[in-house]
């Protein structure tokens, strides 16, 4: 919990946990506050016993060896050199606070990025503190009451007649991998559409179990009749050859796609936009013929049906519209 300053009358606010009970102590000035803060923090848990940012974040990526690599990456970039959060890299996890998140976010904000960008730092650090509260690496979670800052989400305005046109521009390896992406409900990368492999067929139940890329969570999908009979005739050649993953290039996989998304977008005529467009098309697609919000929501993969609801509430107006019309009419008694 830290150091913070209270809204109503502006004291600062040295909080913590105490046998798993909320302790405060208020103070007018915040100098004060973080003195007796920082005496607290040494009379209970001796400085030597702490660890570090940075020290977590190793032990982290040290317990998930299948972490995904570009979010990796992206970690250790922010913590590293002149990253916006390297400055908090050698500082005991146990004494960060407020003041350091929005540190960071001025660092971020001075790079001209957004606040979606701003909000996937923030949710990084606060999944390795969450981890190590977990691991009793520290003895709570610093950052977990600290909100996200508000976005703006765009509306996907690409349409299905813009896919098939990519599609037909494409090469025969990407031709398939935009199938695949759409008939799953994919997310394009290295994990969910060029990591899944034919293993996660269930050719008995007609499913496919993907291991998604943002949360790890597995989320079963059943696929399309025509997509399903297509891949159970690749399944067969690839299985003579050897080949373990559905979505390849030559038989080996494929590490970087955007480039040839990238050429295949042009030469269909159409403004740039990036492939996980897909994935949006194959949810609205499915909520305008009429699909169930909670049956969408488990294709995609989202935790909750309301995250659905919010990212796609411009497809399930028209839903709202059916329904609507779906009611009898009602006159007043007189």
């Amino acid at each position: 919990m830290s150091v913070y300053q209270r809204r109503q009358d502006k004291l600062w606010i040295a909080g913590w946990y105490e046998a798993g009970r909320k302790k405060t102590r208020a103070f007018k000035e915040e100098q004060t506050a973080r003195a007796f803060d920082a005496e607290r923090i040494a009379r209970n848990q001796p400085v030597s016993g702490l660890l570090t940012l940075g020290e977590l974040t190793a032990s982290f990526f040290r317990s998930h060896p299948d972490f995904n690599p570009h979010t990796k990456q992206n970690i250790v970039s922010m913590l590293s050199g002149d990253g916006p959060a390297a400055f908090m890299r050698d500082k005991f996890a146990e004494m960060m606070n407020r003041q350091d998140l929005e540190r960071m976010r001025e660092g971020y904000r001075s790079r001209g990025v957004t606040n979606n960008t701003i909000n996937k730092a923030q949710a990084y650090i606060r999944s390795i503190l969450s981890w190590s509260a977990d691991q009793e690496l520290v003895s709570r979670n610093p950052w977990r009451d600290f909100k996200r800052l508000p976005v703006t989400r765009k509306i996907c305005i690409t349409t299905l007649d813009d896919i098939h046109k990519i599609w037909k521009a494409s090469p025969e390896w990407l031709q398939w991998a935009i199938a695949t992406c759409f008939a799953l409900s994919l997310r394009p990368g290295r994990v969910e559409l060029f990591g899944l492999r034919w293993a996660a067929f269930d050719w008995r139940r007609r499913c496919v179990v993907v291991k998604q890329g943002k949360s790890g969570a597995l989320k079963t999908v059943f696929p399309p009749a025509q997509y399903l009979e297509a891949a159970g005739k690749r399944y067969v050649d690839d299985s003579r050859d050897g080949i373990k993953y559905v979505c390849h290039r030559n038989g080996l996989k494929v590490q970087d796609y955007r480039t040839s998304w990238d050429a295949a977008v042009k030469r269909a005529g159409l403004p740039h936009f990036p492939m996980y467009h897909i994935r949006h098309v194959a949810a609205s697609e499915m909520l305008a013929r009429g699909a169930d919000l909670a049956a969408v929501s488990a294709q995609l993969g989202h935790s909750t049906v309301s995250t659905t609801g919010t990212f796609y509430a411009h497809v399930t107006a028209g839903g709202q519209q059916r329904a609507a019309a779906l009611l009898p009419s009602f006159r007043a008694p007189e």
